[in-house]
């Protein structure tokens, strides 16, 4: 189901210009493990989602959730947090929200609530990296995957050869992660040459041709597929094929792709042990292994981010009853200073000054218990 929603940068910007043109607030949020549809005003927009999931041949069964007000604020705030990921607290969700915030203010279909909403979740996001557990020991989908294979290689990369497919930021972060782990026989492999050369460069990998793929194969003992391709680039044939070759060695085969990379029907190849992301959800539970402390940290911080963006929220909502009720204050303290001088003869000008002062010192602290009661709470 989430692959007839993955879209790539451009497709997102073509559909909020689509959405500015009909006049609609709108942000999308489309991630290998989520699509997020979000706007503000009382419209009602399942059926826009409706409608794009038919285009996108998904047609009408498809599962949706849905938060309003607070509750959604909260939602994206656990989002950034990485409290909603398949890896509890990873990195990379911070990154693709801001991406996704980015894009929607580029087209100009976010409001200033919106802006204010995702500007907060942001800023909670990096503040429970700094202030947490989770923080200190940052993780990732790709890391995650990688821990995985070395789970199934026997614990460790020594000796082995793994094969990374891919040049973005999930194949960044899968070298990253074979980097930190010690792995020495790294090759990766892109259609093109002067991407993959500057990566593999980077974190110490052999960069190789897409026409030694099938050989690559042949060789290795764990292959990775992380690529932008919207089909899968490794058919079931050419694993099979791979694997006569072999001499019937195992080979571990990661899919970390929405779409897929790999064909699904490689699972049935004898010798190939798949993993996409779906795996990945189900052997890499987010709260599994989180220390309680860690957790209870982690919603103290979005507590408080949510309380201070509550009260924005209602200065905001209030600042044109303020506005008004100033302007009522500021006016009717020139009307009371100008009746006071009428009554009084021979003031110098610093005693003029003062009786100004009076009236405008009065309705200052009259307006103030007032405009604070309007931004506090309702009971």
């Amino acid at each position: 189901m989430r692959e007839h929603f993955a879209l790539t940068p451009p497709e997102v910007s073509a559909w909020l210009e689509r959405a500015k043109e009909d006049g609609h607030s709108a942000l999308l949020l489309s991630t290998c493990n989520r699509f997020e549809l979000y706007w503000y005003g009382d419209e009602v927009r399942e059926g826009t989602f409706l409608e794009f999931a038919r285009s996108r041949g998904a047609g009408d069964r498809i599962p949706l959730d849905r938060w309003d007000g607070l509750a959604a604020a909260r939602h994206i705030f656990t989002v950034a947090a990485g409290l909603d990921s398949q890896v509890l607290g990873e990195t990379e969700i911070l990154g693709q929200v801001r991406r996704a915030f980015d894009l929607a203010r580029a087209a100009g279909t976010t409001t200033r609530e919106m802006d204010l909403v995702f500007s907060s979740a942001l800023a909670a996001g990096r503040r429970l990296r700094r202030e947490t557990l989770l923080g200190r020991h940052p993780s990732s989908v790709s890391s995650a995957a990688v821990d995985l294979m070395i789970t199934h290689l026997g614990g460790d990369l020594t000796g082995r050869q793994v094969v990374v497919l891919g040049a973005g930021e999930a194949a960044e972060g899968v070298l990253r992660a074979l980097q930190a782990r010690g792995a020495s026989a790294v090759v990766l492999v892109n259609r093109r040459a002067s991407r993959t050369a500057t990566l593999a460069h980077a974190f110490g990998a052999s960069p190789r041709s897409w026409e030694d793929l099938p050989a690559l194969a042949v060789e290795a003992d764990l292959l990775t597929v992380a690529t932008s391709s919207s089909q899968p680039v490794i058919s079931a044939a050419e694993l099979a094929h791979a694997i006569v070759e072999r001499n019937g060695r195992e080979l571990l085969v990661m899919d970390l792709a929405v779409p897929r990379n790999v064909e699904p029907a490689a699972r049935r190849v004898p010798g190939i042990r798949l993993f996409d992301l779906d795996d990945l959800q189900q052997l890499c539970c987010p709260a599994a292994d989180a220390p309680a402390e860690a957790l209870a940290d982690a919603e103290r911080v979005l507590e408080e981010e949510l309380g201070r963006l509550d009260q924005a929220l209602r200065g905001h909502r209030a600042a044109p009853r303020l506005a008004e009720l100033h302007r009522l204050g500021a006016e009717l303290a020139e009307q009371e200073t100008a009746w006071a001088l009428g009554q009084l003869d021979e003031l110098t000008e610093r005693e003029r000054d003062v009786v100004r002062e009076m009236a405008e010192r009065l309705v200052r602290r009259v307006l103030y218990p007032v405009s604070r009661s309007i931004r506090q709470p309702e009971s």
